[in-house]
């Protein structure tokens, strides 16, 4: 690589840049810091293997397979009694709590979770063996997966400083019970004192590394923003449709309490759900709307591309996040949709989850849930459906809270605790 006098900065990421919105705007702010940015990451969509990208080097490497349980598992599927597969799917919205059953699902959840650790430090070692001659500024890892390979090249001189941005609660990952969160404590805990600067996405997750790995200061947080949208041509902030329109836009996937959502409509009139996105439960949730002669109240639509989200929101009225708090990362959670919603002119509709539940109220921008079943999701929706004047102040409320506080420039510039020093 040529010698620009620039600021070199190398980011890690197990996955697709293009496909993560965190870690592609932090790319582009350092790029526009003038910062000269070097992207390892893997290729899960076979992108070109090496590409310049609005001038950042992105460098791909194979992606993770998939385990040959998972495959065994889809085979399967079909074959089996319903209870067995709820007590073997990878997809289970289901929380497995006998003895013997959680220990069948357990005992196979661990084995994929090996596979995942395996094939993750390979890559790990891929990146440390293509980088290892180089020079840079800084070395940003993007949450535990990169941890390792941040470590390996700091200690072979390759970076002078290095970042550990946590994008998730990682030691809370998976449900109490599941060994996987004892080994993400272990590795964390491993790479994190080891670097420079931490940085996580929002106060709660920041205080709890904090006190959890005994830090020396507290790490910097960048919540998840979506760049400010100054086109407010297609927002439609000041109105109701009708039907009132609600929208869950991201990944659906267990513990979310999206089949409770669904099943919540059959208690709500005047309104339709878009459910945008993709990820292992849509297909049960399609069956599910058919089950419960509810599909003429839902649209299921396909995955969409980040840039395109707050012009795929704007022209709906309450967006929702029913998370359960099964597991500790959704209780910590703070999920891009929370602040695409307000940026959008949402009012949002969420769980009585710490940080989630904080910012809608300290901003009066929507109603919090009474309790993740469906009766109670009914209930909140209603609220809104049949008050339009209340509905239209949370749109507002969400909007201006999101110019003022919620942009990824403000987030980034005042937030990212390394600064080049040319």
């Amino acid at each position: 690589m040529p010698d620009s006098g620039n600021n070199k900065v190398l980011v890690l990421l197990i996955g697709e840049v293009l496909d993560d919105p965190r870690v592609y705007k932090t790319c582009l702010s350092l790029r526009d810091m003038g910062a000269e940015v070097t992207i390892a990451c893997t290729n899960p969509n076979f992108k070109p293997h090496r590409e310049i990208h609005r001038g950042l080097s992105i460098y791909r490497f194979p992606h993770r397979k998939e385990f040959f349980l998972k495959k065994f598992y889809h085979w399967l599927k079909g074959r089996l009694s319903t209870e067995i597969e709820d007590i073997i799917s990878p997809e289970s919205e289901k929380y497995v709590k006998t003895s013997i059953s959680a220990g069948i699902k357990n005992f196979i959840l661990d084995l994929n979770f090996r596979h995942f650790m395996k094939s993750t430090m390979k890559i790990n070692r891929m990146m440390v063996k293509a980088f290892s001659g180089e020079s840079f500024d800084l070395i940003h890892c993007n949450d535990v997966e990169t941890l390792f390979a941040g470590n390996e090249l700091r200690r072979y001189g390759v970076g002078k400083a290095l970042l550990y941005d946590s994008h998730e609660y990682w030691a809370g990952m998976g449900t109490p019970d599941r060994r996987s969160n004892r080994i993400m404590l272990e590795t964390e805990a491993e790479g994190i004192k080891k670097t420079d600067y931490v940085v996580t996405v929002n106060p709660l997750i920041a205080e709890r590394l904090m006190e959890q790995y005994n830090l020396d200061k507290k790490p910097s947080v960048i919540l998840n923003c979506p760049y400010l949208c100054t086109d407010t041509e297609y927002l439609n902030i000041d109105m109701v449709h009708s039907p009132v329109r609600i929208i869950f836009h991201g990944k659906m996937q267990a513990y979310r309490g999206l089949p409770k959502l669904l099943l919540a409509l059959k208690h709500c009139e005047n309104c339709v759900l878009t459910m945008s996105g993709y990820g292992p439960l849509k297909k049960s949730l399609e069956l599910i709307a058919g089950k419960e002669n509810i599909s003429e109240k839902i649209i299921f639509t396909d995955r969409y591309k980040p840039e395109d989200s707050i012009k795929i929101l704007g022209d709906h009225d309450i967006g929702i996040i029913p998370y359960e708090d099964i597991v500790l990362n959704n209780i910590y959670s703070s999920p891009n949709k929370l602040f695409e919603y307000a940026m959008a002119g949402l009012a949002v509709v969420a769980s009585n989850l710490p940080f989630i539940a904080g910012v809608v109220k300290e901003n009066n921008m929507g109603e919090i849930l009474p309790g993740t079943d469906p009766e109670s999701i009914a209930e909140s929706l209603n609220t809104l459906i049949s008050d339009h004047e209340r509905l239209i102040l949370y749109k507002k409320n969400a909007r201006k809270a999101a110019v003022e506080s919620f942009s990824w420039e403000k987030q980034f510039t005042e937030n990212y605790p390394w600064k080049p020093d040319n």
